[in-house]
């Protein structure tokens, strides 16, 4: 299956804006031949928003699963199915007065959602966590998503593996990430640093879409259950990153060696919490 990461920029408070390009973005991948895209986070809103009252009025409802009622995620779905592509996107989510950042898993005859479960600086006086980490069962493979700074997080991308991810999404608006001038990594990024480990350690394929301007780093990257980078965007330029990847080496290659295996040799006795909260 060819898979897409959609670079581009967000407009901060302008859904409008965001709704059309987000969807020319699926439709590019579509025409590139992809099976499945993922979007940057928050792509409804962008995440700089001017107060919560402005985050309110453009968060959308999920409302029911089978027909969003948000209007991004009613055109996704509809771009979905007109281009039979899966999208996975991050948006604001609203259920009540409460606001998540979310993201959206949409398919012909599918809809996901995933609730991002770290929450960075100041988004925790705006959102609420999420407090599942689901996989979800579609036809082209088994997904399992993070938003952003839950990637900095080992024990989340292990958990979905463990449950059986063959894919792991990050839609991301991840800016600069504080690391010393004389001290990075080259063109990596601490995102990219991060979903070369999830890849690595667990066998699995990553997919991570960034956005681009406004201070934001890009960089999108596909990678593959080795570690290696298979596609990988610049840090200015909005385009779509795309590689061919083969669910069933995700499947079959968690031996590291003969003796080896990523989760077999796993010791959970030795990994208790002692920070674990009651």
């Amino acid at each position: 299956m060819r898979v897409a990461c959609a670079q581009y920029a967000i407009r901060d408070g302008d859904p409008d804006t965001n709704l059309e390009r987000s969807v020319a973005a699926i439709l590019d991948a579509a025409r590139a031949g992809a099976n499945l895209v993922v979007l940057p986070e928050l792509a409804n809103s962008g995440c700089d928003l001017s107060s919560r009252e402005s985050a309110l009025e453009i968060a959308e409802k999920v409302g029911d699963r089978e027909a969003p009622e948000g209007p991004t995620l009613q055109a996704w779905q509809r771009a979905a199915r007109e281009s039979d592509i899966f999208v996975v996107g991050g948006f604001l989510e609203r259920e009540g007065d409460s606001l998540y950042n979310s993201a959206a898993v949409v398919g012909t005859n599918f809809f996901g959602r995933y609730r991002k479960t770290h929450l960075w600086n100041e988004e925790k006086l705006l959102y609420k966590s999420g407090r599942e980490l689901p996989i979800f069962e579609t036809p082209l493979c088994n997904i399992g998503v993070l938003v952003c700074y839950d990637a900095w997080f080992p024990e989340a991308a292990r958990t979905l593996a463990l449950r059986g991810a063959d894919l792991l999404c990050i839609p991301a608006n991840a800016p600069d990430d504080w690391v010393p001038e004389g001290q990075r990594r080259g063109n990596l990024t601490m995102l990219n640093a991060h979903a070369v480990s999830h890849a690595n350690a667990n066998r699995l394929f990553v997919a991570c879409a960034n956005r681009v301007e406004d201070g934001y780093l890009g960089r999108s990257c596909v990678v593959d259950t080795t570690g290696g980078v298979l596609a990988f965007g610049s840090a200015t330029e909005e385009e779509l990153v795309h590689a061919e990847i083969y669910i069933e080496r995700a499947r079959l290659e968690k031996h590291l060696t003969v003796r080896s295996h990523a989760f077999g040799d796993r010791n959970p006795e030795v990994y208790e919490d002692p920070l674990r909260r009651s």
